[in-house]
């Protein structure tokens, strides 16, 4: 076996609406990872009984005894990702990082689409994927492990950084729908706790912070596209056309409609807009309406 070599032996997605336990099959030999990412269950380490919340990863080592017990129901379903591993690199990890049995962290992206990339690829029979395998694990490892050492050392200051974290996340998904429920849910905290720690840091509440993130984006597609005021409406998580116009107007001091309309009277020779003077106000800037209304006098 070469060194620091890495043998996958599973990996998947589970979800679970009705009650289920584990077998005791005596002591593996192998890693297992599992992440929380929905939902709730119980898991003992060597006997040591743990509640597992969404966001909580799992961690059993080879030579230690795991059982998982989950009180699932088709109104209250569980769900996780997973992986069993072994190998000297494995072993070499463990030994350096010193993991412990449960640790909350967070479920961002960038591991939540390693994770199901190694699954797909586990699930590949036909290619000789053997070399890339090895690497998206590794990769979700130490993607892991740096999630892990983040979560401890802002232990102490999570409270200063969650509305930051809180932030970017509502940024990256303000098109989506939205609920503080799972806003909450997803960093580990409380909704009223989420609520009060965002708008102490921002002066306003998350909820408006997004409808302002999506005024924004819309602005942008209004000057720069010739997408319908309705699709872009929809396209940018209002779902409901009037009051987005009222939303739009609040925040810019005039309605979309005329800003469209003067934008499609507005043609070059060759057919496009002149958008390289029109400039919409980012999120927070105070001049955002002038320069729209700027734009449409200059067109």
């Amino acid at each position: 076996m070469a060194q620091h070599s890495v043998r996958l032996h599973s990996a998947g997605y589970s979800v679970h609406r009705k009650p289920f336990r584990s077998l005791e099959k005596g002591v593996p030999s192998y890693l297992l990872v599992r992440l929380q990412v929905k939902g709730s269950c119980q898991a003992t380490i060597n006997g040591k009984l743990l509640e597992v919340e969404a966001g909580d990863l799992i961690v059993s080592k080879p030579g230690e005894s795991y059982q998982l017990f989950i009180d699932a129901d088709p109104e209250r379903e569980s769900a996780d990702y997973y992986f069993f591993c072994d190998g000297e690199w494995v072993s070499h990890w463990l030994e350096r990082c010193g993991f412990p049995d449960k640790a909350l962290i967070e479920m961002s992206d960038d591991t939540l689409f390693l994770w199901k990339r190694l699954i797909e690829e586990k699930r590949n029979l036909h290619e000789d994927n053997s070399e890339l395998v090895e690497h998206l694990l590794k990769a979700l490892c130490l993607t892991l492990e740096r999630a892990v050492r983040q979560q401890t050392a802002n232990a102490n200051r999570s409270e200063k950084f969650l509305p930051y974290r809180i932030k970017r996340y509502i940024e990256q998904h303000a098109t989506d729908q939205l609920a503080l429920g799972e806003i909450a849910e997803r960093f580990g905290v409380s909704v009223s706790t989420a609520v009060h720690l965002f708008k102490r840091t921002f002066a306003q509440s998350m909820i408006r912070y997004a409808v302002d993130v999506r005024l924004s984006i819309a602005a942008e597609r209004i000057l720069h596209t010739d997408l319908p005021l309705e699709e872009i409406s929809d396209a940018c998580g209002f779902h409901s056309y009037p009051y987005f116009c009222r939303a739009f107007r609040s925040r810019y001091q005039l309605p979309p409609q005329p800003i469209s309309d003067a934008l499609s009277r507005t043609v070059t020779p060759t057919g496009a807009r002149p958008r390289e003077h029109l400039r919409v106000g980012g999120l927070g800037d105070s001049t955002g309406s002038t320069r729209i209304r700027r734009a449409v006098v200059e067109l």
